[in-house]
């Protein structure tokens, strides 16, 4: 059975939620960013043995959170053995703003994601102006 984990940090609940129904559509294990930027207790051991790996930040200031960058930095280590390589990548975001700003925020996942050689899927949607 495919593993899947949903890694996400939630300053004011928008993101929890939204992570919440990713992780129901996809029956994923959810793995909560502290407001400190830390992982739970075998965070980063679920992450490694996972499968696919879902990024969620909020947009703020057109990007991640500090949070969430505190935790990509931290991922060097699995970067350096390799640990997420060929997994499955995917992320979301969400923000106030009506603007473009949350596209910078995905970029920085997929950027994340392509450190780490993972293999990045998209929505698969058409783009639309409605």
């Amino acid at each position: 059975m495919t593993k899947v984990v949903v890694v996400y940090h939630s300053g004011y609940g928008h993101t929890q939620r939204m992570a919440q129904s990713v992780a129901d559509g996809a029956g994923a294990e959810l793995i909560a960013i502290d407001a400190d930027g830390n992982l739970p207790t075998g965070g980063w051991e679920a992450l490694d043995a996972a499968d696919a790996i879902v990024f969620g930040s909020p947009t703020y200031m057109g990007s991640v959170s500090w949070q969430f960058k505190k935790f990509a930095d931290a991922s060097s280590k699995p970067w350096f053995a390799q640990k997420w390589k060929d997994k499955i990548a995917a992320g979301f975001t969400n923000s106030a703003g009506m603007n473009g700003d949350k596209l910078a925020t995905l970029n920085t996942l997929f950027t994340l994601a392509m450190q780490h050689g993972m293999i990045w899927v998209s929505q698969g949607l058409m783009p639309a102006n409605t």
